[in-house]
């Protein structure tokens, strides 16, 4: 039986993959905050925040397969008993263009 962080590994690649076609090409770096938003009128929700850490202003949104992917994310994590309040995605360009991530939960 897969354990959970192999699960994830794909779900999280997606988003990272998804982010970086999000952002302006000469972004060289991204942090993506989703955060979840308790049910409010009935409609519980995530806010998904794409800002640059390199100082970039450039407002980018985030496309809807990427709030697919965000919901899988929850789905997977909410079944193993583990459901998370806050997730951040760093993404970082290598200078010889290689995108590393890291991700980190708060519960």
């Amino acid at each position: 039986m897969p354990t959970l962080q192999e699960l994830e590994r794909p779900i999280d690649e997606q988003i990272v993959n998804q982010l970086i076609e999000a952002t302006p090409e000469w972004w060289k770096s991204a942090i993506l905050e989703i955060e979840f938003s308790p049910k409010s009128h009935g409609i519980e929700g995530y806010k998904h925040t794409i800002t640059n850490p390199d100082g970039h202003k450039d407002i980018v949104q985030a496309p809807d397969t990427l709030f697919e992917s965000t919901f899988q994310l929850a789905d997977l994590f909410r079944k193993h008993g583990r459901p998370w309040q806050k997730v951040i995605y760093t993404i970082r360009q290598s200078s010889k263009g290689d995108w590393n991530y890291s991700v980190d939960f708060n519960y």
